[in-house]
């Protein structure tokens, strides 16, 4: 296989004729000369420099003023260029020290160009003006949420801090949650309050782990005052604290006199609680999901960067958690975190990866869903989605109990999102599972991958042309879910059709075109037959997650 002929053919046509003024009426010749520009496409042919970046009003990304589909692969060790090349890859984004021995993002964008690719890249002063960077990108995921406590706990001077399992976990009212003390014998930590509480008991949740060591005696001081000496079982649960009369202070001190030894001298404490004359736990602070970056913090960062380089945009990627279904967010916070973070972008895009990321392949209709939410927030900017490409995650369970991404899929997904409105798409490929790699897609998947890309290059000029203004729909039987896309160009109407129905079913479709004649003939694209049209109307048979796309004149 010829890397360089893969890739070679997916930039040539994106640009060819595909000026705003030439691309309608010069589509059809651009088709006819395909065979004829193949031909010229050979290994190591670079790209063409990088003059201009904008954006059209049909959404599309343009380079040099030309429409041009990115296809994008993430945070790739310049040792994996040649397996991206082989899938139709374009486009190169994110970067991490010292990627590939560059011991900068500027260095690795010089390995980015030599490969043939463009690169999206995080924002550094010298990347101006780089004749391959395509855009600049913030830190990812930046609605990624997180638990974060503004309960006050001050360690001792002997412990050491585990950050996966915080102090303040011990007040966050979840009894199964847990901070970890290290070592636990002898470890001592303060509550500070903002204010004074009135407490009449206590009580201390125990965690039991295999190897772990178990605190045993235990003592609390309030504002320098010792109230209470308990000697624990060696169980899990609550374990209740009597106090010989109320006691009312502002800081309370807990240290562990002696455990029950294990192997491992660390252990840890679920929960301390105190209760007031009315059983309330007075002591109770708890977690609130907060962004990793507030939106004020990415739009500051997006308007310093547009002003230092106002020629190339920004891209931002975003978790699924825009869709109400992952309830990480209420609607309130939707309604507010979402919009800001657009307005700090030129280009958005999200990932959600029903397989790979959940193991739920009843899910994939998701990003059908998904890149309508978001074209919807993003108004008339670019959107992008990333696809999975294969099994591997870390999150979803032993390996032999994740469900394969197939080609079926990616192809499926592919088509969702450019359907519901992508004008670019990426590739998710790092794999945790049997071992970390960051091209792990297997091969028939990267086969598949190759194809899909090739025919959204081929037909790139007319998937970012504008919509065809005839009326169209599509419907399938059994009440299966479909999705349609019209446009116009080069005096052909072309629709790309999709099944995404979560119940993965094969079904036959009707599609309806305004005007359509009886006997007019449909050409479907990439599939040697054609279809004769009913007036007004034909139909197809589409396998589970199928695609097709119709020619007609």
């Amino acid at each position: 296989m010829s890397v360089g002929r893969c890739t070679g053919r997916g930039w040539i046509i994106c640009h060819i004729g595909a000026t705003k003024e030439s691309m309608n009426t010069a589509f059809g010749s651009v088709l006819a000369l395909v065979g004829t520009v193949l031909t010229g496409i050979v290994a190591g042919t670079e790209l063409e420099p990088i003059k201009t970046v904008g954006i059209d009003a049909n959404r599309a990304i343009t380079v040099n003023q030309r429409v041009f589909f990115p296809v994008m692969i993430w945070l790739q060790d310049p040792a994996n260029f040649a397996s991206a090349r082989a899938a139709g890859i374009n486009t190169v984004a994110g970067y991490w020290r010292g990627s590939g021995g560059a011991k900068d993002v500027v260095e690795y964008m010089e390995l980015v160009r030599k490969a043939g690719f463009y690169g999206v890249m995080p924002f550094d002063e010298r990347l101006k003006a780089n004749p391959a960077l395509l855009a600049y990108i913030h830190d990812d995921e930046p609605d990624l949420s997180s638990l974060r406590s503004d309960a006050n706990i001050v360690p001792g001077k002997e412990l050491r801090i585990n950050e996966k399992n915080p102090l303040w976990k011990i007040l966050d009212g979840v009894t199964h949650s847990w901070s970890v003390l290290d070592p636990l014998q002898g470890a001592e930590f303060t509550l500070r309050l903002n204010q004074a509480v009135e407490v009449h008991s206590l009580a201390i949740c125990l965690t039991i782990s295999q190897g772990l060591a178990v605190a045993k005696d235990v003592s609390f001081m309030g504002d320098g005052t010792e109230i209470a000496r308990k000697s624990l079982e060696n169980k899990k649960d609550r374990q209740q604290i009597s106090l010989a009369t109320p006691v009312r202070f502002k800081e309370l001190c807990c240290k562990v006199h002696s455990t029950y030894p294990d192997e491992q001298v660390w252990g840890s404490i679920g929960e301390i609680e105190g209760f007031d004359k009315d059983g309330n736990n007075v002591l109770f602070c708890p977690a609130q999901q907060v962004p990793r970056k507030w939106p004020p913090e990415t739009l500051e960062q997006y308007r310093r960067l547009k002003a230092w380089d106002p020629s190339r945009p920004v891209f931002m990627t975003v978790t699924g958690y825009f869709l109400p279904l992952f309830k990480k967010w209420s609607e309130e916070e939707l309604a507010s975190l979402y919009p800001q973070y657009v307005a700090a972008a030129d280009v958005v895009g999200y990932d959600i990866y029903p397989i790979y990321g959940w193991n739920k392949p009843e899910w994939v209709h998701l990003v059908h869903d998904g890149t309508a939410a978001l074209c919807e927030l993003a108004g008339n900017k670019p959107v992008y989605a990333w696809i999975e490409t294969c099994r591997g995650g870390q999150w979803t369970g032993p390996l032999e109990g994740q469900e394969a991404v197939t080609p079926a899929h990616i192809r499926g997904e592919v088509w969702m999102a450019i359907c519901r409105g992508a004008t670019a798409i990426g590739y998710f490929t790092h794999v945790w599972k049997p071992a970390y790699r960051q091209f792990g897609v297997p091969g028939e998947n990267v086969e598949a991958m190759k194809a899909i890309n090739e025919q959204i290059a081929r037909l790139a000029p007319v998937i970012l042309a504008e919509p065809a203004k005839v009326k169209v729909s599509v419907t399938f039987e059994d009440q299966l879910n479909g999705d349609i896309m019209a446009k116009k160009s080069g005096g052909y109407i072309y629709l790309f059709a999709v099944n995404y129905d979560s119940r993965q079913r094969a079904g036959r479709a009707l599609i309806e075109v305004e005007g359509l004649k009886a006997g007019a003939r449909i050409d479907v694209v990439d599939e040697d037959r054609t279809i004769t049209a009913d007036s007004g109307a034909f139909a197809d048979e589409f396998s589970p997650l199928g695609v097709h796309i119709y020619k007609i004149r």
